[in-house]
């Protein structure tokens, strides 16, 4: 495992630095570093451990330009008050890219070893923060490893609207299409322009952009290998087919659901999901369309730091 600082870059340990890391510049102004993972490969990171208390790990969703960027706001939020990390997700923003078996039991395994060997190596509990489809990766980790968390805190998270079936043949050839080089290249250079970044985000806030965001996800997406993980996740191969049953229902640690509106995903089983799972609250920041993060941080802050109200409490 490598260390950096966001202004010195200066290389603490025997790792060298991702593709991607040596083509993006930070996400967040704090000290970075790279953990590398079998199977995994090369996870970057920021961190500041200047604060106290347990520690919060921030993860980003799963889109054409994700990175940690998308938890700027809350990671500038709890800075100096408590530990924070945010991580970026295998093939994304500054970890390591390309040609590889993408997957949700993937991005799972990085999270779980991000949180052992890096955020809380000492076996102390952690707040978790995800985003959108990575609410999914979280709890499959939270499944399995319960002991690892203090809570969840999932924002705008999928697998809470109907049912997914099975794809049929068309999917099934969408998803072959995606596979061929020329054609994902093509569909992803589509994506990745500044006016379609724009386009795609500007679904996802109530009031303008963050150009910050836009700015930086459209360097994120432009980065050398970039277009693997996202074409797994259009084909929609990244998805658990019944979330609620296999990830949400059996989850043993405090969670609370943030959601409001979003273009992207639905929430209409979340009711039958807090009644269901004595765990689960649900917590509507209003008005907000995905990314409540950047919108109405401090509801969020204080949906993630708050005692969790009554069993299947809807607020």
């Amino acid at each position: 495992m490598s260390t950096q600082t966001a202004a010195g870059y200066a290389d603490h340990g025997p790792a060298a630095p991702s593709e991607s890391a040596r083509d993006l510049p930070p996400a967040i102004n704090a000290e970075s570093g790279r953990l590398d993972v079998m199977g995994v490969g090369g996870i970057g990171y920021y961190r500041d451990v200047t604060g106290e208390g347990p520690a919060v790990v921030l993860i980003h969703s799963i889109n054409a330009a994700a990175s940690a960027y998308e938890m700027r706001p809350l990671f500038e939020s709890f800075r100096g008050r408590r530990r924070v990390f945010a991580l970026d997700l295998p093939g994304f923003g500054r970890s390591q890219r390309g040609d590889r078996p993408y997957s949700a039991a993937m991005f799972a395994e990085a999270i779980e070893r991000f949180i052992v060997d890096v955020a809380s190596p000492q076996g102390e509990a952690v707040d978790a923060v995800a985003s959108s489809l990575s609410s999914e990766f979280l709890a499959r980790v939270a499944v399995r490893a319960p002991a690892l968390f203090r809570s969840l805190t999932l924002l705008s998270p999928t697998g809470l609207g109907p049912f997914r079936p099975a794809g049929g043949p068309a999917s099934a050839l969408l998803r072959r299409a995606l596979h061929i080089g020329p054609l994902s290249e093509g569909i992803f250079r589509l994506l990745r322009t500044q006016s379609s970044i724009r386009y795609f985000l500007q679904k996802s806030f109530v009031g303008s952009v963050d150009e910050g965001l836009l700015r930086y996800s459209t360097q994120a997406s432009a980065a050398s290998g970039g277009r693997f993980a996202p074409v797994k996740f259009i084909a929609g191969e990244l998805f658990t087919r019944d979330a609620m049953a296999e990830l949400y229902e059996p989850l043993k640690v405090p969670t609370r659901v943030v959601y409001d509106q979003d273009p992207y995903t639905r929430f209409d089983r979340l009711d039958a999901l807090s009644r269901a799972n004595a765990n689960v609250t649900a917590h509507r920041v209003a008005p907000t369309r995905g990314l409540p993060q950047f919108e109405r941080t401090a509801d969020v802050v204080s949906v993630i730091e708050g005692p969790a109200p009554r069993a299947g409490a809807v607020t």
